[in-house]
């Protein structure tokens, strides 16, 4: 009667520890609010020729997109972004590097940094895979630092 009650103990220890392990596997897979299908679109981030350089740099409206900067390659103020369009404002640090976003409408949309100095585009598509007719106005020319110093935008 003892080994009866150790087998069925073992046999629900073994059915709770595999309940576990397979509602853990479910976590961050296809849960992501607003994305399309689930799916999060990972683009790199990094300044080159003093120009933002995004890729992929075509997404689709209601895509969540996650921009992760390469640091490293981001010079002075060129690590705090602002994409006005969908609200988005970061500093990016070594141990900050990533930012999620899900555009709403589709176009050619700005980036820029907080100083609007350094600056790039990036595409929506419709959620047919279309491309809009719409374009952002372009920022105003940048602000200058004086290449003096104080706001470290030099590097």
């Amino acid at each position: 009667m003892k080994k009866a009650y150790m087998m069925i103990g073992m046999i629900m220890l073994l059915v709770v520890l595999m309940g576990a392990f397979l509602l853990s596997g479910n976590e961050n897979k296809g849960v992501t609010g607003n994305s399309v299908n689930g799916e999060i679109v990972e683009a790199k981030l990094w300044v080159e020729g003093g120009n933002y350089v995004m890729t992929p740099s075509t997404f689709k409206k209601g895509q969540t997109v996650r921009l992760e900067a390469d640091v490293s390659r981001m010079p002075g103020c060129s690590k705090g972004i602002v994409i006005s369009e969908f609200k988005v404002q970061k500093v990016f640090t070594a141990g900050d590097n990533t930012v999620e976003f899900t555009p709403d409408k589709a176009g050619t949309f700005n980036i820029a940094c907080s100083m609007n100095m350094y600056k790039g585009t990036f595409t929506v598509l419709e959620d047919d895979g279309t491309k809009s007719n719409y374009v952002q106005n372009s920022p105003t020319s940048g602000s200058s630092c004086g290449m003096g110093g104080g706001c470290g935008c030099g590097g």
